[in-house]
């Protein structure tokens, strides 16, 4: 059990409700305060076995949420240090093997919002999985549903990947550790139901789609997948893609 996780079972809290991050900083030390920040979204500044950290008051709730986490976590891997963390600073979590400071608090702060022995549970009894069911525990732990993605397809046993895009083209994609390999197209089919989502403003419904609209391999348009996409609040395209055959990974993969 990482750090995180084992600071919630020693406070005998096992119910996302009961993650209450000001009460839980307040039990190591800490005093939590939300106010007007310029040049920064959140900051920690630390004495011996006290520290306050201030968090940028402008933010929305589940970004506050993350942010005092994030602080916590250098609060428990950094202590003695003082960190001002920039907007940038905060939430990347497809960079979670990095040892940077930055990365390493980031870490702590999902494993604090998102703790993976309460979601277990909840993404063993998902198929390949939906962004409404996402959406579900997102809003169970009061966290972001693109950080509550990330964190469905880093512990699913299924063959899924999800990937952000922007106005500038493809941020990132994740891949579940059964899809093995696979990588997307650097664009979006004109054809697929993701390119019209941007419009929607809602969750769309999942739609099967072949294979050869996200892969550029031959003959794997003999494959469908399931497709399912979303604006996030954060301005981003949200995609999941499962795989419903998984010949595809064994082939491709």
């Amino acid at each position: 059990m990482r750090p995180a996780e084992a600071l919630l079972s020693d406070l005998g809290i096992s119910d996302p409700c009961d993650i209450d991050l000001r009460a839980i900083a307040h039990c190591v030390g800490v005093e939590v305060i939300f106010r007007n920040l310029a040049g920064c979204e959140a900051q920690i500044v630390g004495v011996k076995d006290r520290a306050i950290v201030f968090v940028s008051e402008d933010a929305r709730h589940t970004r506050k949420r993350f942010s005092t986490g994030h602080e916590l976590g250098h609060w428990h891997h950094h202590r003695g240090q003082s960190f001002v963390c920039r907007k940038e600073d905060i939430g990347r979590p497809v960079d979670n093997r990095s040892n940077n400071a930055e990365r390493v608090a980031d870490a702590y702060a999902a494993d604090l919002i998102l703790p993976p022995f309460m979601l277990r549970p909840r993404i063993a009894l998902a198929n390949l999985g939906s962004l409404e069911l996402i959406s579900e525990i997102a809003t169970q732990f009061a966290a972001s549903l693109t950080a509550t993605a990330l964190r469905f397809v880093k512990m699913t046993e299924q063959p899924v990947i999800l990937m952000a895009h922007n106005l500038a083209g493809r941020k990132w994609q994740w891949a579940s550790v059964a899809a093995g390999q696979l990588r997307v197209r650097d664009d979006i089919d004109s054809r697929s139901c993701a390119f019209s989502a941007a419009k929607a403003g809602h969750i769309q419904s999942a739609r099967r789609e072949p294979a050869h609209y996200w892969f550029d391999r031959r003959h794997i348009e003999q494959f469908d997948l399931k497709v399912q996409s979303v604006q996030t609040i954060e301005g981003e395209l949200l995609t999941l893609i499962g795989i419903p055959d998984k010949r595809l990974v064994e082939l491709y993969g």
